[in-house]
């Protein structure tokens, strides 16, 4: 979240100060192409909210915790509807369907959460997202620090982070368990569960900014990123280069936070409290790696625990869910890119000169 916002942030300020600094005529665009690409805008901006929620978030927290064989299965009833007969308890149909994990597939997933909490189950957990969000945004506004202060924005995007681990923790239990009758903020765990979350909060978020602001920091301080001034530079070309800089660490990033976030949602997984029923299979003991705080022990397992039971399918199954969730983001970008990128050329296509004086919208060509 902290990646995506300072790339955000940095490429909006980017095109505001090309903007700004531009001398050509100024521009009237039409005002219905202009609502049509902000409502195109935002209905591509919430597709891709949806997808990354859903899938990136929801369905791969399931795919790290469920166990890979477990002793009880959970079969999956399309559209189960009591007053109806259904041959699915047929025991030699049964015995003939081969039995895997619920998250091997995506729509399975989706179709298990649907048939245990609801259409909406998808975005499990929101109110406490939204809540984490805000919260997040609230403190870090009390600290203002400028965009390219790269090695800043590290220490306090940490710091929140680690902060609120028992906020980030709270949705876990909620994405993992089944429907209960408790608002979002009632599970949020007490201090004492904080310290014992947050090393694994700390092994997530601080790696995962360390990895992107560093070497930010570095491109920064070498001159890569320096083109905000430069009226020799148009603004697109300016941003692709700003981004092209990012790549590199945006993708060491992404790829250190995997196996990060794995141990995260373990961690937090194993401390899930005994009145909450798991709406996947997955073993709470994780192997005999847990012991209970009730006989004295931690109440949780430790963080290469958590990484050592991992076993092979399981991470195959989660890199499956990343995977495909990468991909369906990619194909919406590019998707993205070609009806808003022709909708802005159209609108440049369709604008008429002004006098510098009269009222209205203005554009500058670049």
């Amino acid at each position: 979240m902290s990646v995506t916002n300072a790339l955000m942030r940095r490429g909006t300020e980017l095109a505001a100060a090309h903007m700004q600094l531009s001398d050509k005529p100024e521009q009237q665009p039409n005002g219905g192409l202009v609502a049509l690409f902000a409502i195109t805008a935002i209905l591509i901006a919430v597709a891709f909210w949806a997808v990354e929620y859903t899938y990136g978030m929801v369905i791969s927290t399931l795919a790290a915790v469920e166990d890979t064989n477990p002793d009880i299965y959970v079969r999956i009833i399309p559209n189960p509807d009591p007053t109806k007969p259904s041959n699915v308890e047929d025991p030699d149909l049964v015995a003939a369907t081969p039995l895997k994990p619920i998250t091997s597939k995506l729509r399975t997933t989706v179709k298990h959460l649907r048939s245990r909490a609801g259409f909406w189950s998808r975005f499990r957990g929101m109110g406490m997202f939204i809540a984490y969000t805000a919260a997040r945004g609230f403190l870090s506004s009390l600290i203002p620090v400028a965009t390219t202060s790269y090695l800043k924005q590290f220490v306090i995007q940490s710091f929140l982070s680690v902060l609120l681990a028992t906020w980030q923790m709270a949705w876990v239990h909620i994405v993992i368990s089944e429907p209960s009758p408790k608002r979002f903020y009632q599970r949020i765990p007490s201090y004492k569960t904080w310290v014992k979350i947050a090393p694994a909060a700390a092994l997530q978020d601080v790696l995962t900014a360390a990895a992107f602001f560093i070497p930010m920091a570095i491109a920064n301080f070498a001159g890569w990123l320096d083109v905000a001034g430069s009226q020799d530079v148009p603004p697109m070309v300016a941003i692709y280069r700003f981004m092209g800089a990012s790549v590199v660490p945006a993708l060491l990033a992404f790829l250190i936070s995997m196996p990060a976030r794995v141990i995260f949602v373990r961690v937090a997984a194993s401390m899930l409290p005994e009145e909450d029923e798991t709406i996947v299979p997955f073993d709470r003991s994780f192997g005999g790696k847990v012991s209970p705080a009730i006989t004295g022990g931690s109440g949780k397992i430790g963080l290469m625990d958590a990484w050592t039971t991992f076993d092979w399918a399981a991470c195959v199954r989660f890199a499956k869910v990343i995977g495909k969730t990468v991909a369906m983001e990619v194909a919406l970008f590019t998707f993205a890119a070609l009806v808003l990128g022709g909708q802005v050329f159209w609108i440049f296509r369709t604008a008429k000169p002004i006098d510098s004086d009269a009222p209205g919208m203005k554009i500058s060509w670049e």
